[in-house]
């Protein structure tokens, strides 16, 4: 498998906007991948799915994932703060543009995701999409609760790109890592990601449209 690192990830995303490929498509061509893979994977073990989002670009393609997949099967989205705290225009879009076949709560604090555990619990699939390549270090809360919460549930957990919690550059775990099943990787998949499968699960890659 080739690996890239944050930074070769960064500059191919600028070329890609050079030619067009802005970040709204790749978010798009993102979700709707993780989506396919989600559906092709696990339609037939159940179709709950619950989407963990962050408020970055990686919640942004959970976001996708969850309007690709409502409809189809029950889709419920915990996004992980406030909606008026979403850190980009592009995910901001795709939060509005959620709809009524997606069921979604704000989850601010700790007491307000342990009321959400149902969600949980009750998911056939879970998506982790709370933190992307661009953060590293421990994880702070609500979010490191939402990923031991993530790690409790019976159902399949599959990360967008990178488990959450898990360095993209040195593979070096916070004390709070989501443990995947199934990690889908965009482009290709980043170098933290090496020998880590007690974190990524299996590790699929998917093109989202970027062309080296």
């Amino acid at each position: 498998m080739d690996y890239i690192t944050p930074e070769e990830m960064r500059a191919a995303e600028v070329r890609a906007g050079a030619i067009g490929l802005d970040e709204a498509t790749l978010m798009e061509n993102a979700g709707a991948a993780v989506a396919e893979v989600v559906e092709q994977r696990y339609s037939s073990t159940g179709r709950k799915l619950l989407v963990v989002c962050g408020l970055g670009n990686n919640g942004g393609d959970g976001m996708v994932v969850a309007r690709r997949v409502g409809g189809r099967w029950r889709v419920r989205l915990l996004l992980l703060g406030e909606e008026s705290s979403i850190k980009t225009k592009s995910a901001r879009n795709n939060w509005s543009q959620l709809g009524a076949r997606v069921e979604t709560a704000e989850a601010r604090d700790v007491p307000s995701l342990a009321s959400r555990e149902e969600w949980f619990d009750s998911a056939d699939v879970v998506v982790d999409a709370v933190l992307g390549t661009g953060v590293r270090g421990e994880v702070r809360e609500p979010l490191a609760t939402a990923i031991r919460m993530i790690n409790g549930t019976r159902g399949a957990k599959v990360a967008i790109d990178i488990p959450s919690g898990l360095d993209p550059a040195s593979g070096k775990a916070a004390e709070a890592t989501v443990r995947a099943d199934l990690t889908v990787a965009l482009h290709r998949a980043k170098i933290g990601l090496r020998g880590k499968t007690e974190y990524t699960g299996e590790v699929v890659v998917v093109p989202i449209g970027i062309v080296d």
